[in-house]
């Protein structure tokens, strides 16, 4: 009878890299440090779930911005705030022809 092993090197990419490498880009894109949550997330997989569900700093150009109204962090492309439900413009609000 034939075993498959794993190689070693699998094995760390699976268990250690591809958690370490998409917690690094969900921080990234939520305007965190790269490498220190790559670290923590390649550790510790379940910070996967904790940096997927964290606000961000400040606004990331096409992923977060700040609702006008309430302040809080919305995708870029929503058109309404989920919190205040305050409409979203683009660039700043059209002006009203007068």
């Amino acid at each position: 009878m034939a075993q498959h092993v794993i190689p070693a090197y699998l094995a760390l990419l699976l268990v250690i890299i591809v958690p370490g490498v998409a917690g690094g880009i969900l921080a990234a894109n939520r305007a965190r440090n790269f490498i220190g949550w790559s670290i923590l997330c390649g550790l510790f997989p379940i910070f996967l779930l904790v940096i997927y569900f964290h606000k961000p700093l400040r606004e990331v150009e096409g992923k977060f911005r700040k609702c006008r109204s309430c302040g809080e962090f919305i995708k870029w492309r929503d058109a309404c705030c989920k919190y205040c439900t305050a409409p979203q413009y683009p660039t700043d609000p059209p002006a009203s022809a007068a």
